[in-house]
């Protein structure tokens, strides 16, 4: 039978700004005064378009409109286009096409997916890249996408898995390891933190059970590589570290490594031998209804 699509589709809230001190991940930064933003810092904090978060997004645009262009169905991308690109679909990945560990954060099933998970990578994005800085970002944006692709092939490889959201909620993972690393520098701020966190794990549930295609592991896993790597990279200033600190790095690095094993071992070498879809190839598509 046809592959299930699974999609991607990720809340409109922002978590709320960690007051002092600066935050475990954050690069230092020379401070500016901040002038008055209009509709586009409303809806786009810190937007700025020499960024990564930035690029990315125009990248994921052109390879949506990409897909359209191989073949689409009733204005969305038709499934062997998704494939062709690079979509996660677990027989393929245990034949050693790894790479569709990656391409699936640059491809998505319709236009109000790829509208949701833009919105809120960049709405989100922006201002982590300022505060983290372009490489650091770049390394949490990318390796939550290829775990999150990994941990939800391993767990179910029967399904055509594409969107940004393994990276998109790795954000969050990042932002709530920022928040137990210093949550006892935290004070009057606990509470307003705790209901933001209470509403974001309400929305991921209801999300997850209206719509089927919603691809709920990989959503989860995304955030658990954000929140593990956060913990790997923190940097904190001795006196601000937990009692706690140098243990949760070394279980951090140790919890990584096993998942990075045990899922590779689990999507490609235990991984299903087929069936492979019969798309042809990027250069002759094979033209299907679907």
């Amino acid at each position: 039978g046809a592959a299930l699509l699974k999609l991607s589709m990720m809340p409109m809230a922002v978590p709320p700004s960690l007051p002092t001190p600066v935050p475990p991940l954050a690069a230092v930064q020379t401070t500016q005064p901040q002038q008055p933003g209009g509709l586009l810092d409303l809806l786009l904090p810190n937007f700025n378009t020499d960024t990564f978060i930035w690029r990315v997004s125009m990248l994921q645009i052109t390879e949506y409109i990409g897909s359209l262009l191989l073949g689409s169905a009733y204005g969305s991308p038709k499934l062997c286009s998704l494939y062709l690109l690079g979509a996660s679909w677990g027989p393929a990945i245990a034949q050693g096409a790894v790479w569709r560990l990656m391409l699936p954060m640059m491809l998505h099933a319709n236009a109000l997916h790829i509208f949701f998970n833009l919105f809120f990578q960049m709405r989100i994005g922006f201002g982590m890249e300022k505060q983290f800085g372009r490489r650091k970002f770049c390394l949490l944006y990318m390796f939550c996408g290829f775990l999150g692709n990994l941990l939800s092939v391993a767990f179910d490889p029967m399904k055509l898995a594409v969107g940004a959201s393994t990276s998109g909620f790795g954000l969050l993972g990042v932002w709530a390891a920022e928040v137990l690393l210093t949550w006892e520098l935290l004070g009057e701020s606990r509470p307003r933190i705790f209901l933001w966190f209470a509403f974001m794990v309400t929305s991921c549930v209801m999300m997850s059970t209206i719509s089927p295609n919603v691809d709920f592991v990989g959503h989860a896993a995304g955030m658990l590589a954000g929140f593990l790597l956060a913990i790997i990279l923190a940097d904190m200033r001795e006196d601000h570290q937990p009692s706690w600190y140098g243990k949760a790095k070394m279980s951090a690095k140790n919890v990584t490594a096993l998942l990075i094993i045990a899922s590779l071992v689990r999507a490609i070498t235990l991984g299903p031998d087929g069936p492979m879809p019969f798309c042809g190839t990027i250069f002759h598509p094979r033209q299907l209804p679907f």
